[in-house]
């Protein structure tokens, strides 16, 4: 049912605004909360004018590629045309970045071999934080005259770090005095910004915290060796720019970057938001599909009610998170059609009953059970990650999803996925199952569906990045686990035949980009680095943690 509220236009209210008061008087409405008929006869107006006014501030919009005041951006079919008009060659895989980077052109090819430019590119299209090492600053080269360290004055290295104990060998860290990464309440250089991602009280993305770090002590012993804050001068490395743990050359610019945290994005619901499956709430008499995501979710919560609904506005809209962690363990009722989007569950889904039916798009599930055969799939997911599927008689089509740990399913429809555990029982004879362009365990153990009839699959290991997570009163790097961030996330180092069909990486987060990103930023600062200058991109877990204050 149309409320009134539905009825009304911004243009009708300032049209009927600007009657004069009697014709407002002698226009009273038939029911409380309604609409006047000249009210609402304004407001039909005000519809078409509104439209009017939207198409004009949209080809205004597009005319641009920074965003207009009014917050609107260009479209994503018109960044090519425009950006043919600068001559940019667009690399960046992720839409926003790709309106960014064309924005950023111009003043990239002004200062074109700067390392500000090169930082800000980096910046751009790896779509996160990314610190620039040039690898001359961090070669051990051999004393010369008129060469550094012999014309920096004794007292200091020139940034307030004391200088190396006299008579100590050039390249030698002074074990006096040790290196990282500190807070700078005083800096301004971009290139020593920090930026914190952020999320509010309801989990939605703000402006990131930026700091600014230095090094402690330039010459000193560095407590993290090769991280980004890691200053001391080596001998060059000549091995491949591509070895994870790659050294300085004089020839080789390093980019470090902070590794994504993927779907598990820290302080995804806020403080003020607390989901639990009860929140869900499914209709088990309904037989058409029913769709729940973060809207379903507040509404169910009561935070889209008229009285609460304000905290939730940004420029007279609400906005709502992107996605959301539910938690609990959820039946899915015996017939239903559910769809699910943009959800996490830290629990258990099981679907009770032959006729039921899952759908989830970029969502996440620690167990899916399916405990019945069915002719049909009973679970359909596109861009999602598990740690498990179980139950060994259920069929499921999955694209572009990761299974982090074993997947016991009889049939099985995969395209551009990820098994990393072992996949129990399956039926790999005939057209039972069908699994391309995916990584398995074994290739020897799939049937119709290893090396030779699917040589599109691999059994290479995926390599998932390492993180520090705290362990008591300790630090330990390891992969992320279900639940942690940094789960099922592909490190760089990943075999190149864990790509996709589009070229893209498989797995949970090909629409996020992370791998992709990456290559396109190789491809885009071979046309910003001098000549004969390789790049060393990777993933630095140390830029996931901010710097810490100076004592």
């Amino acid at each position: 049912m149309m409320e009134p509220s539905d009825l009304k236009s911004r243009a009708g209210q300032l049209l009927y605004r600007e009657l004069p008061e009697e014709y407002r008087y002698r226009d009273p409405a038939p029911e409380p909360g309604e609409l006047g008929d000249l009210e609402a006869y304004l407001h039909g107006f005000g519809h078409l004018l509104d439209l009017i006014r939207a198409t004009t501030e949209q080809a205004y919009a597009d005319a641009f590629a920074e965003p207009a005041d009014n917050g609107r951006e260009i479209q994503a079919w018109l960044v090519p045309y425009l950006a043919e008009l600068v001559g940019a060659e667009l690399r960046a895989p992720d839409p926003s970045a790709r309106r960014r980077e064309l924005n950023e052109t111009v003043g990239w090819y002004k200062s074109k071999g700067t390392l500000t430019s090169i930082d800000e590119i980096s910046d751009v299209i790896s779509g996160a934080e990314a610190v620039v090492v040039e690898g001359w600053r961090r070669t051990l080269t051999t004393p010369r005259m008129t060469l550094p360290p012999f014309t920096v004055p004794a007292a200091s290295m020139g940034d307030g770090s004391p200088m190396a104990a006299p008579g100590l060998p050039q390249g030698t860290p002074d074990i006096r005095y040790a290196n990282r990464a500190v807070i700078d309440a005083d800096g301004a250089n971009p290139l020593y910004a920090f930026r914190v991602p952020q999320r509010d009280d309801f989990g939605r993305e703000i402006e990131p915290l930026i700091l600014h770090w230095r090094p402690r002590n330039r010459r000193g012993v560095p407590c993290f060796p090769g991280a980004y804050d890691d200053t001391s001068l080596r001998s060059p490395d000549l091995r491949a720019p591509t070895v994870r743990d790659v050294g300085p050359h004089p020839n080789r610019t390093i980019v470090h970057v902070r590794p994504p945290e993927g779907v598990f994005a820290s302080g995804l619901n806020g403080s003020d938001v607390a989901p639990t499956v009860n929140d869900i709430q499914i209709d088990p008499n309904e037989t058409a599909q029913q769709p729940f995501g973060p809207q379903q979710v507040f509404e169910a919560l009561g935070l889209l009610d008229d009285e609460t609904a304000g905290a939730l506005m940004i420029d007279g809209e609400i906005v709502l998170p992107d996605r959301l962690v539910v938690e609990g363990n959820l039946t899915i009722p015996a017939g239903s059609d559910i769809l699910f989007h943009d959800l996490i569950f830290t629990g258990a889904l099981t679907l009770d009953g032959p006729e039921t039916r899952l759908t989830m798009h970029r969502c996440a599930a620690e167990r899916v059970v399916l405990n019945h055969p069915t002719d049909a799939p009973a679970l359909s997911a596109t861009d999602c990650l598990f740690n498990t599927l179980r139950g060994g008689v259920g069929f499921a089509q999955l694209i572009y999803c990761t299974v982090m740990e074993s997947t016991e399913l009889e049939r099985l429809w995969a395209s551009d996925c990820i098994f990393n555990g072992p996949m129990v029982d399956l039926d790999c004879s005939g057209d039972d199952t069908c699994i391309r362009y995916s990584r398995v365990p074994s290739l020897t153990e799939l049937g119709d569906c290893g090396a030779d009839k699917s040589p599109t699959n691999t059994d290479d290991d995926p390599n998932f990045i390492r993180l520090w997570f705290e362990a008591g009163d300790d630090c330990v790097l390891r992969p992320a686990l279900y639940g942690e961030p940094g789960a099922g996330v592909l490190d760089l180092t990943s075999s190149d035949r864990l790509r996709a069909e589009d070229e893209g990486e498989m797995g949970a987060h090909h629409h996020m980009f992370h791998v992709a990103s990456v290559h396109a930023l190789e491809l885009k600062l071979t046309d910003y680095l001098p000549l004969g200058q390789e790049i060393s991109v990777r993933y630095d877990p140390y830029l996931s943690r901010p710097p810490v204050r100076a004592e």
